[in-house]
């Protein structure tokens, strides 16, 4: 009973840090954006925050891990979608999510974050392109190429065209983005296998 207290207490702490790394980020540049801030605008001491969190680079990719968890669920109950079960990475679901907190992702790009979040976000998309490719090798379609190489250059121009699209302004939806990928990637990948 005692260890669920302190779970809720530490999710609830964690929570608070990174809804207030978020505000800030929404109202200054991340670069600019010291723990002081976080912790002043969290109510949390130092302490607590160094005991959960290394930095704030520290705080930012466990916030985008903890997405990552919560898209995979998503991404798990939308798996009877058979649009989605066909593509090699759910990529609907990542495009969704941009589309509604772009002043997020804008943010990020324009305060200096963007580059963390995008090495966090490659690895996640690398383990979830990966993981598709290697269903396929076991259903006997073996890559002409070695897996590590296609899931690097998908999950690099998944998060590419992510970024036009959202620089662009999101002129188109994000269910339209989403096809123009899986055009691209998959023409490539079905010529590999």
């Amino acid at each position: 009973m005692e260890n669920d207290k302190t779970d809720r207490r530490v999710l609830r702490t964690r929570r608070a840090l990174h809804q207030a790394l978020i505000a800030l980020i929404l109202e200054k540049r991340y670069d600019k954006i010291t723990v002081q801030d976080i912790i002043d605008r969290a109510d949390v001491g130092r302490s607590t925050f160094y005991a959960h969190f290394l930095d704030k680079e520290d705080l930012l990719v466990k916030g985008f891990v903890m997405f990552s968890e919560d898209l995979q669920a998503h991404i798990g109950t939308a798996e009877d979608n058979s649009e989605e079960e066909d593509h090699i990475l759910h990529s609907l679901t990542f495009f969704q999510h941009a589309y509604m907190h772009h002043e997020l992702y804008r943010a990020l790009k324009e305060g200096g974050g963007a580059d963390v979040l995008l090495e966090a976000g490659r690895r996640h998309l690398e383990v979830d392109i990966q993981s598709h490719l290697q269903k396929l090798s076991a259903e006997g379609k073996v890559p002409a190429l070695p897996l590590p190489v296609i899931t690097d250059f998908l999950a690099g121009a998944m998060l590419s065209v992510m970024m036009g699209w959202l620089d662009a302004g999101r002129p188109y939806a994000p269910e339209e983005i989403n096809a123009m990928f899986q055009q691209l990637a998959m023409s490539g990948v079905e010529k590999l296998l």
